[in-house]
């Protein structure tokens, strides 16, 4: 999975993160930051919001394509190729 850092200037591959988390603000007036520890991906007032945004990012790397053959019932499932944009403030 791609994911495309919040300022558009960077595309970060998953395959090559160990970790994403969530930075406390260092100091008064700056913004939690999500972090692969290498790159920052983007920066959210509350840590409420980078919450929800890392929960964005793992419910869109586990989502995959599932079809169902008409003649037997039979799932499949495929991981489709993904890529996730980080939202704005």
């Amino acid at each position: 999975m791609l994911i495309v850092n919040q300022n558009k200037k960077q595309i970060i591959n998953l395959d090559n993160i160990t970790s994403i988390s969530i930075l406390e603000p260092q100091e008064e007036g700056y913004k939690y930051a999500i972090s692969t520890g290498n790159y920052d991906l983007g920066y959210y007032k509350t840590e409420a919001r980078a919450k929800e945004i890392l929960i964005e990012i793992a419910r869109e790397f586990r989502r995959v394509l599932r079809t169902e053959n008409r003649g037997t019932g039979q799932q499949r499932f495929y991981d489709v190729p993904k890529v996730y944009y980080m939202p704005e403030k």
